[in-house]
């Protein structure tokens, strides 16, 4: 088992959450290897989360195999990738390094996301190409009868509509590829769940928690779509779904979501 975690001193707020949690994990150590891809900046900031790492990591004593990687990204790289540089760059690089060892599952765990000791297991027991747990966003205002309302919602949404409702139409072969194109690029979503439903498939979800199996990543990688209206999690999702690998999210298993000020949502 290859575990994946993006992270920056952005999210030192969290790692020693992520470290005792993947400590308490009840999954066999000898056959997990942690891997974290820290984005370095070049600044103090930077350096002193590494070094603070690196020193985590030597003191606790973890049965597993553990590799920091870092990143080093560019003003190329950041115009290239817009707001999401620093994970995609990060996820490039231990894609590429978990496509090259023996690993069967690349589980991919968010800085900020410190998994319950049985989710692993949960996740597997789910059968999919691409797994998920169910992840709460942070809070979010909005503006409400003139007074502000702290929302907390879960990070996944369904489809208004699916390329197969395409097909009774009998489109035009140029439309029909002009809205497939729309589809595959803005992703056309909504947040209700069918109803009584536990295990959703063929959805998008964050990935701050997804357990993904290697034949996916040796097609798919961590790209925005060119609509620029989703993060490279969501598009990965799209493209998996695309491609017709078994997507699945299910709501009875939930991941933490940390934030600076010591909440958990």
């Amino acid at each position: 088992m290859y575990v994946a975690v993006p992270t920056g001193d952005c999210k030192e707020y969290a790692i020693l959450y992520m470290l005792a949690s993947l400590r308490n994990i009840d999954y066999p150590s000898d056959k997990l290897k942690l891997n974290f891809a820290v984005t370095h900046l070049g600044n103090k900031s930077s350096e002193q989360f590494l070094a603070r790492l690196r020193k985590l990591v030597s003191a606790s004593n973890f049965q597993s195999d553990i590799a920091i990687h870092v990143t080093y990204p560019t003003l190329k790289d950041m115009e290239r990738w817009g707001p999401y540089y620093a994970i995609i760059m990060n996820l490039h690089l231990m894609r590429l390094d978990f496509l090259d060892s023996d690993f069967e599952y690349f589980w991919l765990l968010g800085g900020d996301n410190p998994p319950p000791r049985d989710t692993l297991k949960d996740l597997f027991k789910l059968k999919a190409d691409v797994a998920s747990a169910v992840i709460n966003q942070r809070h979010a205002k909005i503006k409400k009868w003139d007074m502000d309302e702290n929302l907390v919602y879960p990070v996944y949404w369904t489809y208004l509509w699916t390329l197969e409702d395409l097909e009774p139409l009998n489109l035009e072969p140029e439309l029909k590829e002009v809205l497939r194109t729309a589809w595959r690029e803005f992703c056309f979503l909504d947040t209700t769940p069918p109803e009584g439903v536990r295990v959703l498939h063929n959805v998008l979800f964050g990935s701050g928690c997804s357990l993904i199996k290697k034949h996916v990543l040796e097609y798919l990688g961590y790209v925005l779509g060119s609509g620029g209206t989703h993060s490279e999690d969501l598009h990965f999702c799209n493209l998996a779904n695309l491609r017709g690998y078994d997507t699945a999210l299910s709501l009875d298993v939930r991941c933490m979501h940390f934030d600076n000020n010591g909440k958990v949502y």
